[in-house]
């Protein structure tokens, strides 16, 4: 069910949240980033080189999800490992350790804010989306769902088969509705009891 807001609310809300932007792309990735940048481990990377390497991964992802156009979900998988092991080698060869986790929260979180920015409905592809994991979700999953919680933390995880995947699968053997429509409606629910 999607209740009406008054579209005054509504762009208020959107620019607390992201800011003054005109392009809804990189607010939207630079807003994914926030949210899981705490994660890297920098090593005295120069703040000018840092910024440029996210300024690369956010064009990258505003390019990429453009023209993104998938028939099916297996697709989409396809599409979401190779973006994912693409930002990962942008920080390896800068020499950062830069995860398949902390790149799969950057890929779905800049996907379901321009979903919230409604700069894209997704209409076709929007049941492949992927839920972003985070702690929140391993919370919610091994309550709702009985999922175990894996014993690495989402920013570690490395192999984006055996630990993103598997994971994502679990979830959608559970989950009967669209992943993503799922995680919104559960991840408030986790947000408002903690």
């Amino acid at each position: 069910m999607i209740e009406k807001v008054d579209s005054d609310i509504l762009s208020f809300l959107r620019a607390i949240y992201f800011g003054a932007y005109n392009n809804p792309y990189q607010a939207a990735a630079s807003r994914a980033y926030l949210d899981m940048n705490r994660t890297i481990r920098f090593k005295g990377l120069e703040d000018d080189v840092r910024l440029a390497l996210r300024k690369r991964v956010n064009k990258m992802l505003e390019s990429d999800i453009k023209t993104l156009e998938v028939p099916s979900q297996a697709d989409y998988d396809a599409w979401h490992k190779e973006i994912c092991l693409k930002i990962q080698q942008e920080y390896k060869r800068e020499g950062i350790e830069f995860t398949i986790g902390q790149s799969q929260k950057w890929v779905n979180m800049t996907i379901k804010y321009l979903y919230m920015i409604g700069a894209d409905t997704f209409d076709d592809i929007f049941k492949y989306f992927h839920i972003p994991i985070d702690n929140y979700v391993f919370d919610i999953a091994q309550k709702v769902l009985g999922i175990k919680r894996p014993k690495i933390a989402w920013s570690r995880w490395e192999s984006y088969d055996n630990q993103y995947m598997e994971y994502q699968k679990q979830l959608r053997s559970k989950i009967d509705m669209d992943p993503l429509r799922w995680e919104f409606k559960y991840w408030l629910l986790e947000a408002r009891n903690r």
